[in-house]
């Protein structure tokens, strides 16, 4: 039975809201998990490699084992507070300002995460686990770690402030429990505004990927394992369907020869929708798991404020709206071509896993890279994935694998690799130097193009996304993204394009065709949504409800139809009543409804 977190009161009533509380390890065992342990002894490889990993450090209970700050009686100031860490006897406390503004010591729960940096977890009596916004720079003294930092440096962050670590922007229940844990269950009771979230393991442990073991242990334990109908063995997930790749004489880069899974024409295989789960910028619909992203999560496209115009990464987006923006992903390439699954580290040092397909010969050469062999210019990643730091000290890579584009970045205003590891040079000498190097890469067609017109008035802008949306060699990301803009441009190529994108059978582009029909008044969006309420997938069921609900004029069977649906929306939503984004949807609903007091509830809720 999975333990719930029991928080244990440790100072007076009084001060409940402030206080730190000590919450014991949940157990394994519900649902068919049943630990890692249980894997270890078939498994020993692997089990060791995930040994250390970020997925076996990814959440511990906060013991000499696993706290890596100095709670020696440290001290940090910000913003006029003095911050202490400290020990009592075995235990690791905080004491820092609170959602009152005043000092409280707090116990220190959890370790959050290891590497480049640690956060730790205070627990409260209404369940909440809050992760403080001062952290641990964990990289080596010689470049620039070991010390206390604040993920706002340049903010004056106090209490009250929507990014205090009091705040829901620190909620780890809401914000971050969902991808580091196993099995985890938010349980959030909106009547009481509190949590009672378990887990059946504390860290991303194996079940996490591969899904509950327990069939997998009876189908091991089974007279003939290899035999019979069951190629999943025993699990719910296949996670090695890849694609197989064949080097051909004369052609610098492996071709696919036999193809893995491929699952509604959104990801390649099931094992980049197992990743994708948590490794994107998304919001949960559904907590049974599903080998289509799309029925489980609602993944966000090239949007302004989270990608650059031409889908370079701006703010977190976790890899997979990169990564699905890429040749590769399109080609049938997985997570687990360059990456080990275990240990998460790449498969081959440096420019050798790009090596794995792409000739060295042809590729690892100064005459393909213009820098000297074995300068930080020489190396793939450098200049086909990017970094951009986030949490202050957290380099993260660009996984949409492009082409550096300095003239993009003159007519855009996009970033570019040149410059970013130039950054005393100007865009227009990287772009002299491109234009010498690459001479049939200058003025190539992108999508960012298209994209970054949006804010334009007039039918060029117009005319440039519906380029975009009818190019089906443009990967369905970019086309997704252009075709959902097309609401703001109500007229009849625009809905003719909408309607068109229907019935195709990517259910991405499906999900931003039911949104484009938003440009159409409600009375007459059932002529073209009516049957998407009975999409196979999820996300585009949950839109077509939200911009069918409050037709009138339905007759009694539609009403019933249309109020099934909207049952189906509701319940999905409350999974994520403590988001704020949850309480403005069903508070919409409620509007379109004529429910004002439901709506004026939900959006109450959501400030």
């Amino acid at each position: 039975m999975i333990k719930k977190l029991l928080p244990l009161l440790v100072i007076t009533l009084i001060v409940l809201p402030q206080i730190g509380l000590a919450v014991p390890a949940a157990e394994a065992g519900d649902n068919g998990y049943v630990g890692a342990a249980q894997c270890q002894s078939c498994h020993q490889r692997q089990y060791s490699e995930w040994q250390g990993s970020h997925h076996q450090m990814s959440m511990l209970a906060a013991t000499v084992e696993s706290v890596l700050g100095d709670f020696d009686d440290a001290q940090f100031n910000y913003n006029g507070v003095t911050t202490t860490f400290f020990k009592k006897n075995d235990e690791y406390w905080v004491n820092t300002d609170g959602k009152d503004g005043e000092l409280h010591d707090y116990r220190i729960g959890y370790t959050f995460g290891v590497q480049p940096l640690q956060q730790y977890l205070i627990a409260f009596a209404d369940g909440r686990l809050q992760a403080l916004n001062i952290a641990w720079d964990s990289r080596p003294e010689t470049q620039g770690g070991q010390r206390w930092f604040h993920l706002y440096p340049d903010e004056k962050v106090h209490s009250g402030d929507v990014l205090h670590w009091t705040a829901y922007s620190h909620n780890w229940n809401s914000r971050c429990a969902d991808c580091h844990s196993t099995n985890l269950q938010k349980s959030y009771d909106a009547n009481s505004n509190t949590y009672d979230t378990s887990w059946s393991e504390i860290n991303v442990a194996c079940e996490a990927c591969h899904g509950p073991a327990a069939g997998h242990i009876s189908w091991a334990q089974s007279v003939e394992p290899n035999g019979g109908s069951d190629t999943g063995k025993g699990f719910t997930r296949k996670l090695d369907t890849t694609t197989q790749w064949r080097h051909q004489k004369d052609k610098s880069t492996a071709s696919a020869y036999i193809a893995g899974e491929a699952h509604h024409g959104v990801n390649p295989s099931l094992q980049v929708s197992s990743c994708a789960a948590c490794h994107s910028r998304r919001a949960r619909i559904d907590n049974a798991y599903s080998p289509q992203l799309l029925d489980q999560f609602v993944p966000r496209t090239i949007e302004a404020g989270l990608y650059h115009a031409d889908g370079q990464i701006l703010d977190e987006v976790f890899v997979y709206g990169s990564f699905a923006q890429s040749k590769m992903f399109n080609s049938g390439v997985v997570c687990t071509d360059c990456h080990n699954p275990h240990n998460l580290e790449l498969k081959l040092p440096g420019n050798a896993v790009c090596a794995q397909c792409h000739n060295p010969s042809t590729f690892d050469s100064k005459q393909h890279h213009h820098h000297e062999t074995g300068s930080q210019g020489a190396e793939c990643a450098n200049c086909h994935m990017p970094a951009t730091t986030y949490m202050v000290v957290d380099p993260r890579r660009d996984h949409s694998l492009r082409v550096p584009r300095p003239d993009l970045s003159k007519t855009l205003g996009t970033p570019n690799a040149c410059n970013q590891c130039h950054q005393d040079q100007s865009v227009a000498w990287a772009n002299k130097h491109f234009e010498n190097w690459y001479p049939d890469r200058v003025g190539q067609p992108h999508y960012g193009e298209a994209l970054a017109r949006q804010g334009t008035p007039g039918r060029q802008s117009l005319a440039g996304l519906l380029k975009l949306v009818n190019d089906d060699t443009s990967p369905a990301i970019s086309r997704a993204s252009a075709l959902q803009l097309l609401r703001d441009y109500p007229g009849q190529d625009a809905l003719n394009t909408a309607s068109t994108q229907l019935h195709t059978t990517d259910p991405l582009l499906r999900l931003a065709a039911v949104r484009a029909v938003e440009m159409m008044p409600r009375e007459q969006r059932p002529v073209l949504l009516w049957r998407m309420l009975d999409d196979p997938v999820k996300a585009v069921r949950l839109e077509a409800t939200r911009l069918l609900a409050g037709v009138q004029g339905l007759d009694a069977t539609r009403q019933t139809r249309l109020q099934e649906s909207i049952d189906e929306a509701v319940e999905a939503w409350q999974l994520s009543a403590d988001a704020p984004t949850a309480q403005i949807n069903l508070g919409v609903l409620y509007t379109a409804l004529n429910q004002p007091h439901k709506a004026l509830a939900a959006y109450r809720t959501a400030q």
